[in-house]
């Protein structure tokens, strides 16, 4: 009779550790298909090891087996949420494959849980100009210390159009996400990133590598509307190398695609609001919100439906159940539409903004809000002792924020606490707990706010 698997702990990490030493000498060698054998054999053992998991995904990556690859980040990254290399390393395989949209979110979760990581922000560069977003990709390329790419692209921007004083949108750091219920998130970062090799490039002179990417819609006329850098840095084989692909091949904007709205990232804004980066343009048309599931819209924010919608008013939702109180008042009364189609948003010129949340909490005042789709999660509620009606934003989704001009962003500490107008009070980002304040009468402040994180203020005073 064949013995079964040992049950001594020893002789189980024994093994585990000489598969590991065996997989990283065959991968030194360029053995990788034998040094994958003895990976998944280590990982027999210890199905969950995200230090097995790590060297398995480099192995799958330098195959060329990307989806495969990307499979194992994902398992890495739900076994360790706050590994920010598993994130970066998502973002780089979906650039990989040629899917932005995953890459994005990805990339800005890795900055946001390493923000000194230069390679993270390199790719994140990478990303927002293949989007044609060229001021954010100048901002992440400089926290990348690429100097030269982002000050092409800061002239391209500026041959573009002249520099706006209006919104921009990057990446916040300092600032963690708060799961439901104010809890604070934890998570271990592990940090083995992935090497391929590349041939080096030199770089060719500026005129030379600028190439013209498929921008988001143009915004003021229909000529070329970004100039791209070359690629950033992949990962190399050989530690420390940096090395640089060639550029972007040209692609042309297809004609007549109609002028909308694309949602920039929340804490990119909040960022911004800080002065921790430049500034980008408002909106340049209406906001498209596709009905999947369902879209919350405010009826003066509405302008036009397509497909087969249904549509009642809004009721708020709180603790997870809809109520019979009516969700906004008046003209900012809310209707909920379903079906299958898509809907049509706008605020004030240069008042409005659509921000998009990629695992983010967002707390803002009921009657700042345009619309939201069905994609974000969201809790009706109001700040205790001071009766302001709030609405809470949490995950992925896109909601559209009614401003009166950029809001001003104040940081708020453990040690320092801060005290606020509520009249003034738009929302908050981060680990943060306003309430209403019991001070004397006459007092220039209503509300007090503890704890960690971005609060938003109206210059504008709007009651």
């Amino acid at each position: 009779m064949s013995a079964g698997p040992s049950s001594d702990p020893r002789e189980v990490t024994g093994s585990r550790a000489s598969h590991l030493a065996a997989a990283s000498e065959l991968v030194a060698a360029d053995k990788l298909a034998d040094a994958e054998r003895e990976i998944l054999s280590a990982l027999v053992a210890a199905p969950k090891d995200v230090q097995a998991l790590n060297l398995l995904a480099l192995v799958r990556y330098k195959l060329g087996r990307l989806a495969e690859a990307q499979a194992t980040y994902r398992e890495i990254a739900s076994a360790a949420p706050g590994d920010a290399s598993a994130r970066r390393n998502l973002g780089l395989v979906a650039l990989k494959l040629g899917r932005l949209e995953e890459a994005l979110p990805e990339l800005e979760m890795a900055v946001r849980l390493a923000p000194s990581d230069e390679r993270a922000w390199s790719y994140l560069g990478y990303a927002y100009a293949k989007k044609g977003e060229v001021v954010e990709a100048a901002a992440a390329f400089r926290r990348a210390k690429q100097d030269a790419l982002a000050s092409e692209l800061e002239h391209a921007a500026t041959v573009r159009r002249p520099p706006t004083p209006q919104f921009h949108f990057g990446h916040i750091t300092g600032i963690q996400r708060v799961p439901e219920g104010l809890r604070e998130g934890t998570g271990t970062a592990v940090s083995p990133p992935p090497k391929t090799s590349t041939s080096g490039v030199t770089l060719a002179p500026a005129a030379a590598r600028l190439r013209t990417l498929t921008p988001p819609p143009p915004r003021e006329s229909p000529g070329p509307v970004a100039l791209a850098p070359p690629l950033p840095p992949l990962p190399s084989d050989e530690p420390g190398r940096r090395e640089l692909p060639g550029p972007l091949p040209e692609v042309v904007e297809p004609p007549g695609k109609p002028v909308e709205a694309s949602p920039v990232s929340l804490l990119g804004f909040v960022l911004s609001r800080l002065g921790q980066s430049p500034a980008p343009s408002p909106p340049a048309g209406p906001l498209r919100l596709t009905i999947a599931d369902e879209v919350h819209v405010r009826a003066d924010a509405v302008l036009a439906g397509a497909g087969t919608l249904e549509w009642q008013l809004a009721s708020r939702r709180m603790q997870g159940r809809r109520g019979t109180e009516p969700l906004g008042e008046g003209t900012r009364r809310f209707f909920r539409l379903t079906g299958s189609g898509d809907v049509w948003v706008a605020g004030a010129t240069d008042r409005w903004l659509p921000v998009v949340l990629t695992d983010d909490v967002l707390y803002v005042r009921e009657d700042r809000v345009l619309a939201f789709d069905g994609q974000v999660s969201w809790e009706a509620g109001t700040m205790p002792g001071a009766g302001l009606r709030m609405l809470q934003f949490r995950g992925r989704g896109t909601v559209a924020l009614d401003l009166d001009r950029a809001p001003l962003a104040i940081k708020v500490t453990e040690d320092r606490p801060a005290m606020l107008s509520g009249a003034r009070l738009v929302g908050w980002v981060g680990r943060l707990v306003p309430y209403g304040a019991r001070l004397e009468e006459g007092a220039p402040f209503q509300l007090a706010c503890q704890g960690e994180g971005v609060v938003l203020l109206d210059a504008g005073g709007r009651s």
